[in-house]
């Protein structure tokens, strides 16, 4: 109970922190780089399996890098080839002079495919992530071929700040500590300006409406603990979409991408075989 009660408060903290960050962000200049196809931060594994694979393109979520797929890049390499970005502002990518939205993000992962000349992909985004590979595949269809939703936000019932940063903090102190770990480094490198300014770009974005859009076979995948993206959200996600499935890993959390790369690998490897 006491527990719940402090949560709640920090997550009060951090919402009010959200409004202080925003009305900084847009008021005060930031020596911030302009986003091109070319500042992306690159991250590819060939395939050591078939030739003839799948190409899968990870897109990581709010805060994070490349880094919370690197489990996940090696199961998938041994039947594809597997590319991600740290996407602008998070990792090893510079910050832009700007919010970015969710379209915006899309459309610049779109042109740095391009620039590798990427067929239809298997998209895969986790948490933010997620939110990006539904508009990759609105924007430019017939540059995807199948649609992977990981831990999906934002839930319609929790689309408050408030609410958003509290079950942040749930999910957070239960992950493995290798997980915390991880997560801990890279929102760090990311910084909380940045981390904040892009929550209102998450926030805003209708994942629920969206998803309607995406015809491609589409499959929700969570942990079966993750209060983020809790089975009732997913089961309502899904029903909007035309051809969607969910499933769920046992024991794991919002980052089960990365507690369990094994597992979930596994999971989308199903879907691609049964969608074949």
């Amino acid at each position: 109970m006491i527990a719940c009660y402090r949560s709640a408060q920090i997550a009060r903290v951090i919402a009010h922190r959200y409004r202080h960050l925003r009305l900084r962000d847009e008021q005060s200049p930031h020596p911030r780089v302009p986003v091109t196809e070319r500042e992306l931060r690159t991250y590819s594994a060939p395939s050591f399996g078939e030739s003839d694979g799948p190409t899968f393109l990870l897109l990581h979520g709010i805060g994070l890098s490349h880094r919370e797929f690197t489990g996940l890049a090696r199961h998938l390499s041994r039947v594809g080839r597997v590319v991600s970005f740290d996407l602008p502002g998070f990792g090893s990518t510079p910050r832009p002079r700007h919010r970015l939205s969710v379209q915006e993000h899309a459309a610049i992962v779109l042109r740095n495919t391009a620039r590798l000349g990427l067929g239809p992909v298997v998209v895969v985004g986790h948490s933010m992530g997620a939110q990006f590979a539904i508009e990759i595949a609105r924007q430019r269809p017939e540059a995807v071929s199948r649609v992977v939703l990981i831990g999906p936000v934002v839930d319609t019932r929790k689309r408050t700040l408030s609410a958003q940063a509290l079950v942040l903090l749930r999910d957070s102190s239960l992950e493995p500590p290798a997980t915390q770990l991880m997560v801990t480094a890279d929102y760090i490198r990311c910084g909380l300006p940045w981390f904040l300014t892009e929550a209102f770009a998450m926030r805003d974005y209708p994942t629920h409406l969206a998803i309607r859009e995406v015809g491609h076979p589409l499959l929700i995948l969570r942990g079966e603990h993750d209060p983020i993206a809790d089975a009732s959200w997913c089961r309502r996600l899904a029903a909007q979409a035309p051809d969607a499935r969910v499933a769920t890993i046992a024991g794991h959390r919002h980052n089960v991408l990365h507690s369990d790369p094994a597992a979930t690998a596994a999971a989308i490897l199903d879907f691609v075989r049964a969608t074949a």
